[in-house]
């Protein structure tokens, strides 16, 4: 089984419309190589707008990979508090992510994607989060990292945190399941390896670095331990933008959260994880060379009734 890895995707129509040229190429690239399945580890949008939403999702409609056997989804920073755009938006942030209301934005991404949690064999009511599934005997864990808004703990809601209800019925997935499939995959937003802050002078690094201090994933040594004790294969996750495999406490990671955002204007790219019936599991690391003015793709192309308007009430 061949399973592309992306991440961090962090479309918006209102400041960066040709993201969505990027994003077409990237999912168009992942097919064209092979690609099985496609996990989407977080921050799909950049604000959490319902308009941004609908048009990822007519775009995985419209590359016929809106549905469970095709795509795996876990819920981002982003799309719940959505992000500052301006520097005017850092001082009126934190007050406007207090009043987010963070079940029912959980609610809502499902409603968006719902297609992608049918097959299940297990999933969360109400909270969606986690979910499991079974494909080519890998079992998929979808797991929300992402924090609520605390003033004191989350004044940017970019930290994450597993709550302890969703961390047990984590561990009781992986103790249910735990003879039924060759491999187990944990997927994640919130990454594991320790970063490095260095400082820099432009708006877009300054902002960069401040979510470096505050974009913290809090109790990683009780998901480490329970990582160890299930046999973990791989975790797949993103937050931190770069393109990357790294190994903590035994444990295999690969981060894709540099897919559109990273440090170079000209390279995206993505991970691939080829799964052998052995079991066996070879990463690779796939950067591109990309032109935004080479690639074009008008947002407002993708049109919408309002049946498609998935409102969760």
């Amino acid at each position: 089984m061949r399973i592309a890895h992306l991440s961090d995707l962090h479309f918006t129509t209102f400041f960066k419309r040709n993201d969505l040229a990027g994003i077409n190429y990237l999912l168009e690239y992942a097919l064209d190589q092979g690609a099985h399945h496609i996990v989407i580890t977080g921050d799909l949008t950049d604000n959490a707008a319902e308009s941004d939403f609908l048009i990822l999702r007519q775009l995985f409609k419209k590359l016929d990979i809106l549905n469970s056997q095709k795509l795996s989804l876990v819920i981002g920073n982003h799309d719940i508090f959505g992000g500052v755009q301006t520097a005017e938006d850092i001082f009126s942030f934190p007050d406007k992510c207090g009043k987010v209301n963070f079940n029912n934005q959980k609610r809502k991404f499902y409603s968006y994607f719902k297609e992608t949690f049918n097959d299940c064999i297990y999933i969360s009511n109400p909270g969606i989060f986690p979910y499991a599934k079974i494909l080519n005997g890998i079992l998929f864990v979808g797991i929300n990292s992402i924090a609520e808004y605390s003033t004191s703990k989350n004044i940017f809601a970019s930290n994450g945190s597993v709550s302890i209800d969703q961390f047990y019925e984590t561990a009781k997935i992986l103790e249910q399941f735990k003879y039924k499939a060759a491999n187990k995959i944990i997927l994640i937003h919130h990454h594991f390896n320790k970063v490095k802050v260095k400082g820099k002078n432009s708006f877009g690094n300054f902002w960069q670095n401040i979510e470096k201090q505050t974009m913290k994933l809090r109790k990683k040594k009780r998901l480490f331990n329970l990582f160890n004790r299930y046999d973990i294969d791989l975790v797949l996750h993103g937050h931190y933008h770069e393109l990357s495999e790294y190994k903590r406490e035994g444990i295999r990671f690969l981060n894709a959260g540099g897919s559109l955002k990273n440090n170079s204007k000209n390279l995206i790219g993505l991970n691939f994880i080829d799964i052998s019936q052995s079991g066996k599991i070879i990463t690779n690391t796939v950067e591109l060379k990309y032109d935004h003015n080479n690639f074009k793709t008008d947002s407002d192309n993708y049109k919408f009734s309002e049946s498609e308007r998935l409102i969760v009430l």
